[in-house]
């Protein structure tokens, strides 16, 4: 069964906008797909920085340039206590990638506000160009304790910390995912 859902994302430019669009979440499979215009991504609302997908289509976002690499998101729901999880991003990087070379992304993963964040760090600059894979390499694994307040996840996708000028980067889709015992 999917359901969807509509979001309401912030910008930098324009308070509001509508924003939902390609967020699913499939229930029936115990995951969430976070297409682009279902993540906040920074700068995203200028197109200096970014190219967004329309409105409908399964295209990614695609990063021009940024010195600050910022996506987040969390899941509409609480995740269930007691159970593991999986968080995953699936990119690509275009034939005009750069920037890479100087400084590693990372992903993050917390299970509520208050939560440790589990990270794992993802060497884009090994990434084939126009090969579509899943990062980080055997996906960032945590567990929602059962003893857990808040089980809402959120999570992101970070390069902030070298300063220097980064693009080429093409984001498809964030999953998170029940893994089985």
């Amino acid at each position: 069964m999917k359901m969807h859902a509509r979001l309401s994302l912030k910008t930098e430019n324009d308070g509001v906008i509508d924003g939902l669009e390609w967020f699913l979440c499939l229930q029936d499979t115990g995951r969430w797909r976070f297409k682009p215009r279902g993540l906040n991504i920074t700068w995203s609302s200028n197109e200096h920085y970014w190219t967004m997908p329309e409105k409908g289509t399964d295209d990614p976002a695609e990063l021009l340039k940024v010195c600050w690499l910022e996506i987040n998101g969390s899941t509409p729901k609480p995740l269930s206590k007691g159970e593991r999880y999986a968080l995953s991003f699936k990119i690509s990087m275009t034939e005009d990638t750069f920037g890479w070379q100087e400084a590693p992304a990372f992903m993050m993963a917390k299970v509520g506000k208050k939560g440790i964040a589990k990270w794992a760090r993802i060497n884009l600059a090994d990434v084939q160009v126009d090969h579509e894979m899943e990062v980080p390499f055997g996906k960032l694994r945590f567990e929602v304790s059962k003893n857990a307040q808040d089980t809402t996840l959120y999570f992101g996708f970070y390069e902030l910390w070298c300063g220097g000028w980064k693009g080429g980067l093409r984001i498809h889709e964030a999953v998170v995912e029940e893994m089985p015992d």
